[in-house]
């Protein structure tokens, strides 16, 4: 089979083949080595009686190469989310005891993940870092599964902080119990998530303590020896990275939003690559590098000094953030994107290789998302007359950056420039006969749907002539005749036709808006979006 290195993409325009510059391997080096992982962030949750001993399951995909040797930092803080973020102010009220950590290998075999060759660790509320460490016997395939299992506790009372939601299709597991005998009880045994810890009421929800999928602790980072030399990006990030998904709708290696999908892509000629995602859902330009929120930056260049001689762990700047930095006055919002590149050059040099992204708009609608025509675009975030079509153009004019990534066409609809993917443009077929018993009275929480559709979707339907209502699949059991039974996070009486017409959407409703693509607006985009354009990743 050819390497990624030799094959070249013919040119349909004609002309000289297009093909990444040869990669330069520095098998020393460690680099990001896993798909999905997310800093701590959101809030604070507290160790409740009998559930102060805590394990979380995860699992990752690794990069297209083999890898051996494996860094794993965990942290002790933890990032806002929405408006202030990403500051790193939202911390435990103590330090985190990690018991053990457990490095899973595709076969199923555990290997002990080791803190200066010790199985425990304390990570220090707010500020602490500690570094795990594991050598397999055996380089890991490229292209591999493996999970990371993570034992924690802290006295009943105290708070922790978390950042991952489970992901129950991908075998992803949160337990807790009042010792760790008994956690690791629960996890030998791969029982059930406890209840307390992954309840199906708020399965694939965000939100607050009260009301979200609750958050387990992990790995902030997983990198590794092997590195093939292919590009590795350092993400600016905001929520458009992953946000518009959380939990059902991931694939089979922890992706989730249009770029961790876009980049981890395996494209013949263009490679995958796994990115250093630096941001959290609400991040802003203005606050990201600033006042509060270094630490992370910090901590990625203490790994360049301690254990890469110098080396970044990344290879150049992908510049995705500025959508939450939005202003009536253009200059102002272009400004604050481009405040952080400043700010990036200042610190790693002005000749950093920095490629931006355009912005995509926000909608309002008036038939829940069904129809293109029926979505509306404020000037603010009109992309093709408005002031977003003015900061869009001055992303692209930017001398800042080497390059430019116009993803905004890929987004929108083919029948109007201004407007984003609406359900119509992905039907499905039909519901299969109706779900409940149709009194209108008692609730319903499975419907039978053709096989095909994904789970994760987040669906549209026809329940009686010409009135249309929501759900969102997130759980599925196959039937072996062409349909599925599908569990819905949203439990109402609705009375449903038989046979009824069936769509996707392709964004989500944010409250008053339209502001993050969903599952399958997210997978249009990425496929409209050439593998190509990573060719401005280069130097």
């Amino acid at each position: 089979m050819m390497n990624a290195i030799s094959l070249a993409l013919t040119n349909p325009m004609g002309g000289a083949d297009l093909a990444p510059p040869p990669w330069v391997p520095d098998a020393s080096r460690y680099m990001p080595a896993a798909t999905g992982t997310r800093w701590p962030a959101g809030f604070t949750q507290t160790y409740a009686a009998g559930l102060n001993y805590q394990c979380s399951k995860l699992f990752f995909g690794s990069p297209d190469y083999p890898t051996n040797d494996f860094l794993i930092p965990f942290t002790g803080f933890g990032l806002t989310e929405g408006g202030t973020a990403p500051q790193e102010t939202v911390n435990p009220n103590a330090n985190i005891e990690i018991d053990e950590v457990f490095f899973i290998h595709p076969d199923g075999t555990e290997y002990p993940v080791l803190f200066g060759g010790l199985a425990a660790a304390t990570v220090t509320a707010a500020t602490g870092i500690v570094y795990g460490q594991v050598t397999l016997p055996a380089p890991l395939p490229a292209w591999s599964i493996f999970g990371i299992r993570t034992v924690w506790h802290g006295a009943v009372g105290n708070s922790y902080i978390g950042g991952y939601r489970c992901q129950r299709h991908r075998g992803e597991k949160y337990w807790a119990a009042t010792d760790l005998a008994s956690v690791q009880a629960l996890a030998v045994a791969n029982a059930a998530s406890t209840p307390d810890r992954d309840p199906d009421a708020f399965y694939n929800t965000a939100g607050n303590v009260s009301n979200s999928q609750p958050l387990a602790y992990g790995p902030a980072m997983v990198l590794a020896k092997g590195w093939d030399g292919r590009p590795v990006p350092l993400v600016l990030a905001d929520s458009l990275v992953e946000r518009q998904e959380l939990a059902a709708s991931a694939d089979a290696r922890r992706n989730m939003g249009i770029w961790r999908r876009w980049l981890d892509q395996r494209d013949p000629v263009w490679g995958s690559c796994i990115p250093l995602v630096m941001g959290v859902p609400g991040s802003k330009s203005v606050q990201e590098l600033a006042t509060s929120a270094t630490l992370r930056w910090n901590m990625i260049d203490a790994i360049a000094t301690t254990y890469n001689g110098g080396k970044p762990i990344w290879t150049f700047v992908l510049d995705q953030s500025g959508r939450n930095d939005n202003s009536a006055t253009a200059s102002t919002w272009s400004n604050a994107k481009f405040g952080l590149v400043d700010r990036v050059k200042t610190r790693y040099g002005a000749g950093t290789h920095v490629i931006g992204i355009t912005l995509m708009p926000t909608f309002t609608s008036t038939d829940a998302g069904r129809t293109v025509a029926g979505f509306a675009v404020a000037t603010l975030w009109n992309p093709v007359t408005g002031t977003l079509a003015t900061v869009n153009n001055s992303i692209k004019a930017s001398a800042r950056y080497a390059g430019v990534i116009d993803m905004a066409p890929a987004f929108m609809s083919d029948a109007d420039p201004t407007k984003g993917p609406a359900a119509e443009l992905f039907p499905l077929g039909n519901v299969v006969g109706h779900p409940g018993n149709q009194d209108g009275v008692t609730t319903w929480d499975t419907m039978k749907l053709p096989a095909s559709v994904p789970l994760g979707s987040r669906i549209i339907f026809e329940y009686q002539p010409g009135l249309w209502t929501s759900r969102t699949l997130i759980g599925r059991a196959d039937n072996g005749d062409g349909t599925a039974d599908y569990k819905v996070s949203e439990i109402f009486a609705t009375n449903v036709q038989d046979n009824a017409a069936l769509l996707a959407h392709g964004m989500n409703l944010d409250t008053s808006s339209y502001v993050h693509p969903v599952l399958h607006g997210v997978l249009r985009t990425v496929s409209r979006i050439p593998q190509s354009e990573k060719l401005k990743f280069y130097p």
